[in-house]
Order: structure tokens, then C-alpha cells, then sequence
């Protein structure tokens, strides 16, 4: 009898789409004060270039970042924030529908 076929490893992400991802994990939460710079580069453990380089562009391409008016500041943008309600959303009116559903067929011993 043959042994059942190992799945495939999923491929590894890229360094770039890594620090990027770790980008948006770090900015969560800060989307009214942001984050300076500075406390980016030290929180993805890359230097200030990256930092400079890298989110005019996120922002420029994606919106997914921006800079906060008047401040040197960045916070996550706009349409990943919506991406997030959304998700939220959606998981909220399923609790809903599943607790409905739950009530119905609760009976009380």
C-alpha cells in the first residue's frame, strides 16, 4: 500500500511583501495618532529609507497607507480600514443570523 502524497509546502513570501504586510499589522490600531517614521522603521526592523521610500509609494499605489495632514505621522488608509469594516460587518451579521438561529432551538429543561 503507498503512503498518502505529502502536501506542498506553500510558497514563502517575498522580503518586500513581508515587511509590507508587517506594515499594516504595525500601523493597526494608531489610525488616529499614527506612527512617526522613526517608531516604523525601529517596530519592522528596517531603516529610515525603507520607511521614506516605501510608504509615499503604498500610499501613492494603494491608498492603503497615507500621511496624516500637517504631521510627519502615517496611519493605515483609507480602503484598507473599509476592508476591515466590512469584514467586521459581515462577521457581526453572521453572529446575528447564528444566534437566531441558536434562540429558535434553545428549550429551556
Amino acid at each position: 500500500m503507498s503512503a498518502a502524497p505529502t502536501p506542498a509546502a506553500p510558497p514563502k513570501l517575498s522580503e518586500p511583501i513581508r515587511k509590507t504586510c508587517q506594515l499594516f499589522r504595525l500601523l493597526a490600531g494608531h489610525e488616529l495618532l499614527g506612527l512617526a517614521p522613526g517608531e516604523i522603521a525601529k517596530g519592522l526592523g528596517v531603516g529610515a529609507p525603507w520607511v521614506s521610500i516605501n510608504l509615499p509609494a503604498i500610499a501613492a499605489e494603494t491608498g492603503f497607507v497615507e500621511r496624516i495632514d500637517g504631521t510627519n505621522r502615517w496611519r493605515l488608509g483609507v480602503p484598507l480600514v473599509r476592508i476591515a469594516m466590512s469584514v467586521s460587518t459581515e462577521l457581526a451579521s453572521a453572529k446575528r443570523r447564528l444566534d437566531e438561529t441558536s434562540n429558535r432551538y434553545h428549550v429551556p429543561l
